[in-house]
């Protein structure tokens, strides 16, 4: 049996309903994958620290987080606090790694899933170094570090011995990351172009069929897809930090969001979009990226595809990446629908291979470099 101890860093609604899906396949992954697991801490920006070696309430710590409440009370004073409730994410993951080396069973994983920094990557980029350097695996959803700093903080999984696995940060719960890392041994990802932004593209469609660009945006905020600010969506910095971490993961490339070409479509007008398919056209929010002349060279923008084009015919939610490799071609992967449970899927299925990984006796675990 592997047993591990989770360290949340973020409880917003991804990280909520991540521990909600470990409840669901409790029985499943002790059953299938011999996992047993614990949440030992949660660090909140909103909410307070909380940590307890024995092991948290979560259904205790939803409610609290989902009111607005301070996380301290699941901290008992049977236990003893040796932590501060208002303590950061970083003096968090200090303490547990140390608490854990001390006590060396049963392995920590640190779950990431603050929000996007699209200026410098932080404070995730931090969390993730500072847990891989406690001793701790790391899974994380966060763009950000994969977007600012992937080669540094890879070098730092494999000096570290330890998992960075992050297959949530594109395309929610499809297997972008893992696919080509598990089974596309020798091929070169060269380029790729995709639509990578669910919220944009839920926009576009839905103007395509009459509604307003404002009508539509506030649907994905009632749904809890969209932020109220959603300008990383419609300004296009989510979709400019996926494409730095593609073309950084599978293209060994070394870029960050500035350095990705971007127009999001916040000046696109229901005029133009019905124009174009009344012409046979779909308008759709493109990233790509390529290797020009030695540069790596990634896009971000509005464009007019023809109808017969894959990426034309997403709809809504959907999202797809095509890859441009050397041996095989073109791969697509398609996502028909995405959002909150989908991305807390992928933080379990990283935490399933981590536990995979050490009932086979693996040790290390940095996906290598390409």
């Amino acid at each position: 049996m592997v047993y591990l101890d989770l360290l949340l860093v973020g409880f917003g609604r991804v990280g909520r309903r991540f521990t909600e899906l470990l409840e669901e396949q409790s029985v499943r992954l002790r059953g299938e994958y011999d996992l047993s697991w614990r949440v030992v801490g949660i660090a909140t920006r909103r909410h307070g620290t909380a940590y307890d070696a024995r092991g948290l309430d979560l259904v205790k710590a939803r409610r609290l987080a989902g009111a607005g409440a301070s996380l301290a009370s699941l901290t008992g004073a049977e236990s003893g606090r040796t932590i501060a409730a208002e303590a950061s994410g970083l003096a968090l993951i200090r303490h547990a790694t140390a608490e854990s080396a001390a006590r060396r069973m049963p392995q920590l994983v640190v779950v990431e899933t603050t929000t996007l920094d699209v200026e410098r990557g932080q404070p995730a980029t931090d969390h993730v170094m500072a847990a891989l350097r406690g001793g701790a695996h790391v899974v994380t959803a966060n763009k950000g570090p994969v977007a600012f700093a992937y080669r540094e903080i890879a070098s730092a999984a494999g000096v570290a011995r330890r998992r960075f696995l992050f297959e949530g940060t594109v395309m929610d719960g499809a297997p972008l990351f893992s696919l080509v890392r598990e089974t596309l041994p020798g091929v070169r990802v060269l380029g790729f172009r995709g639509i990578l932004n669910a919220t944009t593209n839920y926009v576009l469609t839905a103007m395509e069929e009459g509604r307003s660009f404002e009508r539509a945006l506030s649907d994905m905020q009632e749904a809890g897809i969209a932020e109220a600010d959603a300008s990383l969506d419609i300004d296009g910095w989510d979709a400019a930090a996926k494409t730095a971490a593609i073309a950084n993961v599978l293209m060994r490339g070394s870029v960050t969001p500035r350095g990705i070409e971007r127009t999001g479509i916040r000046d696109i007008s229901s005029k133009r979009v019905l124009d174009a398919v009344s012409r046979g056209r779909r308008v759709r929010l493109v990233a790509s990226a390529e290797w020009v002349d030695d540069r790596l060279a990634g896009r971000v923008a509005p464009v007019e595809l023809d109808e017969a084009d894959p990426l034309a015919r997403l709809a809504g939610l959907q999202n797809e990446v095509v890859l441009k490799t050397d041996l095989l071609g073109p791969i697509g992967i398609l996502q028909l629908d995405g959002g909150l449970a989908q991305t807390a899927y992928a933080l379990l299925a990283d935490l399933v291979t981590i536990a995979k990984g050490l009932s086979r006796g693996e040790t290390s675990a940095a996906p290598p470099l390409r």
